[in-house]
């Protein structure tokens, strides 16, 4: 959920032998989804008129494909009262990640079909298709600038994962196209939401806007360590494994994720290789 030095994104696309898949070329025949013109067609984010303090964490990643860790992280948050709401943020392409081979449609339409499977209608989780339609995902300097540009009144805060705060690759590192110290400045002036991470220490010296996930008194934190990562593995392990997901074979990452996400991976075979 961050970038690294070399990497200007909103967290962590195709490469050029992938651009035959282009989400429009992909999507049009068996969706009817027409993509010319993304932009255009990107949903406003509609607050209530009482949203002057309102805090909103802005849960950035893939989401290749999103897990039920994503959405637990995402509960939590509200759970724990550090946020009105929590906008699950897509990236766009990513040149810098190869691996990243998934259209931007898919991994936008797999957050709706999460969200609206998981939580009840009125709980406060969305997907934000604010990256729709960008040749390059947003470097998270540009994302949280933008974020404030279109929705001036709420108060955003990026989630962010304690592995991030020093060493290579840490927010203070990072770039953003045309603004050389964007990482320096994220770290002194955006606010984030400080998630734990396992064998990696919070510094005691950290900026006031910095704010650290705990969970409510009287309550013990949820999570579940599932990786996009882990899932993309799981679903082509072993020599058979293209064979398998053409028959089906889904039990290594069944209860991983939501099951309408499981059906889209299965009906569109996202992740076969081979």
């Amino acid at each position: 959920m961050g970038t690294s030095a070399s990497t200007p994104s909103s967290t962590q696309v195709e490469s050029s032998g992938e651009r035959q898949r282009s989400d429009s070329s992909l999507l049009e025949p068996s969706l009817g989804l027409h993509c010319s013109s993304h932009k255009q067609q990107q949903i406003h984010m509609h607050l209530p008129a009482d949203d002057n303090k309102r805090v909103i964490a802005v849960l950035g990643g893939s989401f290749d494909p999103i897990t039920d860790g994503h959405l637990k992280c995402a509960c939590e948050i509200v759970h724990a009262g550090m946020a009105e709401e929590v906008w699950i943020v897509p990236c766009g392409r990513r040149p810098d990640k190869p691996s990243l081979k998934t259209p931007y449609l898919h991994r936008l339409i797999m957050c709706h079909l999460a969200i609206n499977t998981s939580f009840g209608s009125s709980f406060p989780i969305r997907a934000c298709d604010i990256e729709m339609g960008e040749d390059e995902a947003l470097s998270t300097y540009h994302l949280m600038k933008r974020l404030q540009e279109q929705y001036p009144s709420p108060d955003f805060k990026f989630v962010l994962g304690a592995d991030l705060i020093a060493g290579p690759g840490s927010l203070r590192t990072w770039g953003a196209p045309g603004v050389p110290d964007a990482g320096e400045r994220l770290y002194q002036h955006s606010k984030f939401i400080l998630l734990d991470r396992a064998g990696y220490a919070v510094p005691p010296d950290l900026p006031h806007n910095f704010t650290r996930l705990k969970a409510r008194e009287g309550t013990n934190m949820v999570t579940e360590d599932v990786s996009s990562s882990e899932i993309r593995r799981r679903m082509n392990i072993g020599k058979d494994g293209v064979i398998a997901l053409g028959r089906g074979n889904y039990q290594m990452v069944d209860g991983l994720l939501s099951p309408p996400v499981l059906a889209h991976i299965i009906r569109y075979k996202l992740y076969a290789e081979g």
